[in-house]
């Protein structure tokens, strides 16, 4: 599987950019990334969101600002009863030839889509600040459509609370072929979690041998194989622990630890407390 270059989908002839709002019962996409900036608002919805070398949990009211070039994921568990809603909306840089951006007027809306190379999760408050006016956004055309654009990215950048989601040392300036391998790795975890994944057959799949494979990929994503499958099965657990009523020892099973302490101890190194804890303070805050 190669790395699929995705090009803006213009709606019609006189867009600039995309944005739409869309519902599905499986929010599927591979590790992929575009040379378009991408804002993402989930309005309804859970999954196991990946955004450069972070892996972490989406939910409800969760949105989200990833740069150009920024590899991500973000997946669901099909289910046709809990579609997910969200606005996306993708746009160059310079919204074609001109920069718009770099006006005096716009600085500040500058220096917010720099800071999103790294990506962007922004705070509750922000999103309510401009939650109706992204779907605002998804039904407007013309220069209406852009007017509330760049209302929408002016409110952003003067949130001052969000957290970054990709490190630092993220290497986001891979070369095409790395991206290509990395992604074929990554989709082979996610697709196959619930099952034994061994480090020796995720490098055969690239064709390096073991001890290459593993400085590879920590070289690539920042994080070592071992680890991001571990993490990407605790996200899962997580999901399973907030949306169903299965025993722990079942969640356990069905996302590819072959025993309950492994899956406790690790579930605990990652998320600082048990999994029986995690749900019950869970529906305490719903609450």
């Amino acid at each position: 599987m190669k790395l699929a270059y995705n090009n803006i989908k213009l709606l019609s002839p006189t867009d600039s950019f995309l944005a739409e709002r869309r519902k599905t019962p499986y929010f599927g996409n591979n590790w992929h990334y575009h040379i378009e900036i991408e804002l993402l608002l989930i309005i309804k919805g859970q999954g196991v969101r990946v955004v450069g070398d972070n892996m972490s949990q989406f939910g409800d009211n969760q949105l989200v600002l990833m740069g150009s070039n920024l590899p991500h994921l973000f997946r669901n568990e099909e289910d046709e009863t809990k579609e997910v809603d969200y606005i996306v909306v993708k746009f160059l840089y310079g919204l074609s030839d001109i920069s718009l951006f770099k006006i005096p007027e716009l600085t500040t809306v500058d220096n917010l889509l720099k800071r999103s190379a790294r990506g962007i999760l922004f705070n509750s408050e922000a999103v309510k600040n401009v939650k109706r006016k992204l779907i605002q956004l998804s039904k407007s055309q013309g220069v209406n459509k852009l007017i509330n654009l760049i209302e929408v990215l002016g409110i952003l950048s003067e949130n001052e609370d969000f957290n970054y989601l990709a490190s630092e040392s993220f290497n986001i300036g891979l070369a095409s072929k790395d991206k290509e391998r990395t992604q074929l790795v990554i989709d082979y975890i996610t697709q196959n979690y619930n099952e034994d994944i061994r480090l020796e057959d995720l490098a055969a799949l690239i064709h390096m041998t073991t001890n290459s494979f593993c400085r590879y990929f920590k070289e690539n994503t920042g994080n070592t194989a071992f680890n991001f499958i571990r993490e990407f099965r605790i996200n899962k657990a997580c999901q399973l622990l907030i949306n169903t009523d299965q025993k722990i020892s079942q969640i356990c099973y069905s996302t590819g630890f072959n025993s309950v302490s492994t899956f406790n101890r690790i579930f605990k190194i990652i998320k600082g407390l048990s999994a029986s804890n995690f749900r019950l303070n869970y529906h305490k805050y719903l609450k």
